[in-house]
């Protein structure tokens, strides 16, 4: 059977494309309470998380990571079917990803010049380095998993969206930690992190999720 047929073949038995989604709920949930549990004992929520989520320029942090790892979920879930590569659309990345640049860009325009290098680098860029993705392998393994169940043919790119739905997520929960409220800061080094994560999980998944 040529290459073509069987993707064709595996195509129109959409069955265990279908059920990804269930798995992939079934095993992220646990994960990210494990994330979750793993920020509160080792560096605990931040004082004023409360008066954080009230702030429009701190909530962007939640609504910007938990909108990566939204749509990036969804790609996965495209890219686990058969002739996912081919239908996969990846403008709602680039929409969240202008978004953040929106925010950067405001945040410089309004923060004085004297307080734009202090405002990027903060006072914990290293622990967000490390912190995002230590938080990430638990949430990127429970997606890899899910995804696995599925056949994909685009493994690499399955793998990234793998990366970046999992760090999406554990930046989320990081940011119930981090006390730097500037776009300058976490879009800069929440991004650096999750890059990270998603390189490494592309190559990964270029290996696991390969059938």
């Amino acid at each position: 059977m040529k290459t073509d047929d069987l993707i064709r073949a595996l195509a129109a038995d959409t069955a265990p494309a279908r059920a990804v989604a269930p798995l992939m709920a079934l095993v992220l949930v646990p994960a990210l309470l494990l994330a979750l549990a793993g920020l509160w004992l080792v560096l605990g929520f931040r004082a004023d998380l409360g008066q954080a989520v009230g702030d429009p320029v701190a909530l962007m942090r939640w609504i910007l990571t938990g909108a990566l790892a939204v749509v990036s979920m969804r790609l996965g879930l495209v890219l686990a079917r058969p002739e996912g590569r081919s239908v996969a659309r990846f403008w709602p990345l680039l929409v969240v990803a202008l978004a953040a640049a929106a925010m950067l860009l405001w945040a410089y325009v309004t923060t004085p010049p004297e307080g734009r290098l202090m405002a990027t680098y903060g006072k914990t860029q290293w622990t967000c380095l490390v912190g995002i993705p230590l938080l990430s392998v638990v949430p990127v393994g429970a997606v890899m998993w899910a995804l696995r169940h599925g056949a994909t043919t685009a493994p690499m790119l399955a793998g990234a969206a793998a990366g970046l739905a999992g760090s999406g997520a554990a930046a989320a929960v990081y940011a119930m930690h981090c006390t730097e409220n500037s776009p300058l800061f976490y879009v800069t080094w929440y991004g650096l992190a999750i890059l990270g994560v998603t390189a490494v999980s592309a190559l990964v998944g270029a290996r696991v999720l390969r059938w």
